[in-house]
């Protein structure tokens, strides 16, 4: 593979591999299996039933021998592409975690697909809404009876989402009673983390203001690792997850006094 970013070490998982497909075939023009097979140091195999499920998420083409990125979708920003995978887990999820808002709030949603779940099943109600996504402004401006306050910085067009300095800046002064947010991965080793910076420290921002820090992560994301470590799990309030998570696997958390819900 021309230009690789870098080697691998030890194999990668599931989460990583389709990321990184993901974005080696927005770099370039198409992926071959040989190749990622070398590149994650699984099986050619391995590989096929990677690109079947990206596939079938309608994020790529398959061709024989590899795969390209299906142009059609991808003109769509990648948050808008991600909403649809493990779409009905983190639907659960948003309903549940909307259950938990009280009239009059002040809540606070992060740029995930999990907290845009969020946002749909919130009632029209009297309550306010600190967000720096704008796909979750542009659902909640349906609902006039929700105050809507949009922090403003820097955009970044894959999320549709403000950040960078403008956006943390603006947060001085603030209080937050819930904030709901999401992440690239969770476990009790590494704890909570997040591929981009400038996400990270505009989450941490707002977790410094917010009484209570509820993680909304489907069980995919458990296991999975990113460059950033934003908190340990213990750190949340609560836990939201679906059923995926193993019981075996929720006991640890509960041993570590973890509140854990699952949907």
């Amino acid at each position: 593979m021309s230009n690789p970013s870098r080697e691998k070490s030890e194999p990668a998982n599931a989460a990583e591999r389709k990321k990184e497909i993901i974005e080696l075939l927005e770099r370039g023009n198409a992926v071959k299996v040989t190749e990622l097979s070398k590149r994650f140091k699984v099986t050619e195999e391995t590989v096929r039933r990677d690109l079947e499920r990206l596939e079938n998420e309608g994020l790529i083409v398959r061709t024989h021998g590899g795969a390209v990125l299906n142009r059609w979708e991808s003109m769509e920003p990648p948050v808008i592409q991600r909403e649809t995978i493990h779409e009905q887990q983190k639907k659960g999820i948003g309903i549940y975690a909307a259950s938990l808002v009280r009239e009059g709030e002040v809540i606070a949603l992060d740029a995930s697909t999990t907290s845009l779940q969020v946002a749909k099943q919130l009632p029209n109600r009297p309550l306010t809404v600190i967000t720096y996504s704008l796909v979750i402004v542009n659902e909640l401006i349906k609902k006039n009876e929700i105050k809507l306050i949009v922090i403003g910085g820097n955009l970044d067009t894959d999320a549709m989402a403000m950040t960078g300095m403008p956006a943390e800046n603006m947060l001085d002064g603030y209080h937050i009673d819930k904030f709901f947010f999401s992440c690239q991965g969770f476990d009790l080793l590494r704890g909570i983390t997040e591929p981009y910076e400038s996400h990270a420290r505009l989450k941490q921002k707002i977790m410094s203001i917010s009484d209570e820090r509820i993680l909304l992560a489907d069980s995919s994301k458990y296991q999975a690792r990113s460059l950033i470590r934003l908190m340990g799990v213990e750190e949340v309030h609560r836990l939201v997850t679906d059923s995926g998570l193993p019981p075996e696997e929720r006991e640890k958390f509960h041993a570590r006094d973890i509140n854990v819900t699952v949907t």
